[in-house]
């Protein structure tokens, strides 16, 4: 299997007042193309952190991270940019949109900024609206953000990820402001999309959210402790899946 993302060694180290706390120490990883990933460990446990250094939202102190052939860390800003706009989906807990334009223009907008040319913006609409009918949103293109329910609007999040066609999708607790309900829609549409070929990191307290992942990554104190393999999701043994998540966390320590 073709590996997507390495992480070595990668440490993250902020100085306040003149004490230094290292947030992350070390952490060593890989991500197989197509698989999908939970990071999960104790709140302060450098979580986000990670996902945020991984993604080069955030600027590690030392270490590498590789992108298929591009070694992340070794990028200029302006390289980055272009990056993260082209070959990285983004889902966070807060469903940044801009309140000025409707739920398809939110979609639409990172393709637009996009210097990738390949596509017409008629192509672009209609991959739009193909991603909006996929995740059953189609109804609510031209409704304003405010118009729509949490889990209507995590779904279009998932659209504007998937937009860019890209390489790699990094979620921070996509479904933490959700309801059960709408907590579940959303993590089907995750699923889904795994299953089509997206490669997935995401960031979770929830275990219900990480039995649905092929691996999870359990971090403490800004360290890697432990791994555990769960495969490919299967909707049958959900409730399997869950207990070996339960009692795994529990011999974690958490």
């Amino acid at each position: 299997m073709e590996q997507a993302l390495e992480v070595k060694d990668l440490c993250k180290t902020y100085v306040i007042n003149k004490r230094q706390n290292n947030v992350l120490k070390n952490i060593s990883f890989s991500i197989q193309k197509g698989e999908m990933v939970a990071i999960m460990g104790p709140s302060g446990s450098g979580k986000s952190t990670l996902l945020y250094c991984v993604s080069s939202m955030d600027k590690p102190t030392a270490g590498k991270v590789v992108l298929y052939d591009k070694v992340m860390t070794d990028l200029s800003e302006n390289e980055m940019s272009d990056l993260r706009l082209n070959e990285m989906g983004f889902i966070f807990q807060q469903m940044h949109m801009l309140k000025n334009l409707t739920i398809m223009d939110n979609i639409l907008l990172p393709a637009y900024q996009s210097k990738n040319k390949s596509r017409s913006r008629a192509e672009i609409n209609t991959y739009c609206r193909e991603l909006m009918r996929k995740l059953s949103i189609s109804e609510i293109a031209g409704n304003d953000i405010t118009e729509v329910s949490g889990g209507q609007l995590q779904r279009a999040c998932i659209c504007r990820s998937l937009i860019n066609k890209p390489q790699i999708i990094f979620a921070d607790e996509p479904t933490g402001a959700l309801n059960h309900s709408a907590s579940q829609d959303v993590m089907q549409e995750l699923n889904k999309i795994n299953e089509e070929g997206s490669t997935i990191m995401l960031v979770t307290h929830d275990r219900t959210v990480a039995s649905k992942c092929g691996r999870v990554i359990y971090i403490e104190d800004g360290a890697v402790k432990g791994e555990l393999m769960l495969g490919k999701n299967n909707k049958k043994d959900g409730k399997e899946r869950e207990r070996k998540v339960n009692q795994w966390l529990s011999d974690m320590g958490w």
